[in-house]
């Protein structure tokens, strides 16, 4: 008996040790983060070639690592539209991709050729709205996306055109490589200056932005 106790009070030890390290290593890797949105002149959370919206005018970035083909992107689009245009006077929103899906990169020529349009916005509803057509896990058509995108008010014989000759490799690469440094494998990932987003509920999002608004 007497050393059962000494088994479970080593073991309880041993946990305790455990959690008090992980919330260490937690606050350590947010803190950097943090260090990172400060030191690095936004990179790597922005760049000069990321899309972005609006005046920023309480200074709070809000950047979301994404991939079109991802569906819990998809899912949380409507929450971060929402934050965004009740704070769009007061905050930037970046995109950034993570193109981890076999038609990402086709998804993001579209977006970026749209973006020679101004209709970024608009193009990224239409590519999320039909995302169950295009983006079937085992019978994907990425083509389909055309058939879809007049929707977005587009000129399509420039959007072809400009399809056809834009280059995202870069972007991409530049995209993954300041996803790498910040420890991003999925997406949707959210960081509010710096802070990442851990509870991917509405009230959770609205919290940190306001709480980078309002300190």
């Amino acid at each position: 008996m007497k050393n059962k106790k000494i088994v479970l009070f080593a073991s309880g030890l041993l946990l305790l040790a455990f959690i008090i390290v992980a919330n260490f290593y937690q606050k350590s890797i947010d803190t950097k983060t943090e260090q990172l949105a400060i030191n690095n002149e936004g990179a790597p959370f922005v760049r000069e070639h990321s899309p972005s919206f609006g005046e920023n005018k309480n200074k709070v970035t809000i950047t979301e690592f994404l991939d079109p083909e991802c569906e819990s992107c998809s899912a949380f689009h409507p929450v971060i539209k929402e934050v965004f245009n009740d704070y769009k006077v007061e905050t930037k929103l970046v995109y950034r991709y993570l193109a981890n899906h076999n038609n990402s990169k086709f998804a993001v020529k579209l977006l970026e050729a749209a973006r020679l349009q101004n209709k970024y916005n608009e193009t990224l509803e239409i590519i999320f709205k039909y995302q169950p057509q295009w983006a079937q896990h085992h019978n994907p058509m990425p083509e389909l996306l055309w058939t879809f995108l007049p929707q977005a008010g587009l000129d399509m014989a420039k959007l072809r055109a400009d399809f056809e000759t834009i280059n995202v490799d870069t972007m991409l690469q530049l995209d993954r490589q300041d996803a790498i440094q910040l420890g991003v494998t999925g997406t949707p990932t959210f960081y509010v200056n710096g802070k990442i987003l851990k509870d991917y509920t509405k009230k959770a999002l609205y919290d940190l932005v306001e709480s980078e608004i309002y300190k």
